[in-house]
C-alpha cells in the first residue's frame, strides 16, 4: 500500500472540514426536528461512548496495520486527554472540566482541524480519526454552551493555565523518559499553523500566551453578547449568534 500524503486544504481536508460543519449545523441548530431533545441523556451517553471509541478504535487499526507505536499512540496528547474528559462532562458537566476542554478545544482542536500535522497519518483513515475527535471535542464543548448555558469566565483563564502546564510538566517527565513527543513538547510539529512561532521552547510559550489571548478575546465577545441579550437587543444587521449556534457569524434573519 503505497503511504499516504497529506496535503494542507486537499481534497481530503476540505471535505472533513465540510462534513464537520454539516455535522455541527444540524446537530445544534436542528437538533429537535431530527429526533434530539435538548436534554437528551441517551444523545449524551452515546455520544460520550462515540468520542472513546473514535480514540480506541483507531489504536485498534494502528495495532492491526501494524502502525501503533507506544511513543506516539498512547492518549498523551492535549486533545486526546480533552476527549475522554469532555466525554465524561457531557453526562456529569462539572465546571473545572469545562473549563479546560474549552481552552483546549476552541484553541487547540480547531488549531489541529484546519493546520494538521501531515506526518500523523501514515494511512488516509488516520487522518479521518484525527479530524472525527478533534471535531468531537469542539462539539462537546459547544453543546454544553448552547444546550446548558456552561460559560467560561475570566477568573477561570489562571486555573486552566496552571493545570495545563502542570499536565505539560509531567507529559514532559513521560517523554525524557520514553524519548517521545507527546503534546509536541520535543520537537515541532510538521504544522502550517500560524500559531507555531520559532524554534523550541519558543513555540512552547507562543502558543500559549496565544491561546490565552484568544480565549479572553472569546470571554469578551460572549458577555457582550450575553448583555445584549440581557438588554433585549436584537436589531443588530449581525452578531455572534453564540448563545443559540457557536459563534459562526450569522445574519440576525438566520432563525
Amino acid at each position: 500500500m503505497p503511504p499516504y500524503i497529506f496535503k494542507v486544504f486537499g481534497f481530503d481536508h476540505i471535505l472533513s472540514m465540510i462534513i464537520i460543519l454539516i455535522i455541527f449545523i444540524l446537530l445544534l441548530k436542528f437538533n429537535k426536528i431530527i429526533g434530539i431533545p435538548d436534554n437528551s441523556k441517551r444523545f449524551l451517553v452515546a455520544l460520550s461512548f462515540f468520542m472513546i471509541s473514535l480514540d480506541l478504535s483507531e489504536d485498534l487499526v494502528r495495532v492491526f496495520t501494524g502502525f501503533y507505536s507506544i511513543k506516539k499512540d498512547l492518549p498523551l496528547q492535549l486533545c486526546s486527554i480533552g476527549v475522554y474528559i469532555a466525554a465524561y462532562n457531557l453526562i456529569y458537566r462539572n465546571q473545572t472540566i469545562f473549563d479546560l476542554i474549552f481552552y483546549w478545544g476552541f484553541v487547540g482542536a480547531s488549531n489541529a482541524i484546519i493546520t494538521p500535522d501531515g506526518d500523523l497519518f501514515e494511512l488516509r483513515v488516520f487522518f479521518y480519526y484525527s479530524q472525527g475527535y478533534h471535531a468531537a471535542l469542539i462539539f462537546a464543548v459547544l453543546w454544553l454552551m448552547i444546550k446548558y448555558n456552561m460559560r467560561m469566565q475570566y477568573k477561570s483563564t489562571f486555573k486552566v493555565v496552571i493545570i495545563t502546564n502542570v499536565i505539560v510538566g509531567l507529559i514532559s517527565l513521560v517523554n525524557y523518559v520514553m524519548d517521545s513527543n507527546y503534546m509536541f513538547l520535543r520537537q515541532i510539529p510538521n504544522s502550517v499553523s500560524p500559531f507555531l512561532m520559532g524554534e523550541w521552547p519558543v513555540y512552547i510559550i507562543m502558543v500559549q500566551v496565544i491561546s490565552i489571548i484568544l480565549v479572553v478575546l472569546f470571554i469578551s465577545i460572549q458577555n457582550i453578547q450575553s448583555s445584549r441579550a440581557h438588554a433585549g437587543v436584537d436589531d443588530m444587521d449581525c452578531y455572534f449568534y453564540i448563545d443559540r449556534f457557536s459563534f459562526l457569524y450569522l445574519p440576525s434573519n438566520f432563525s
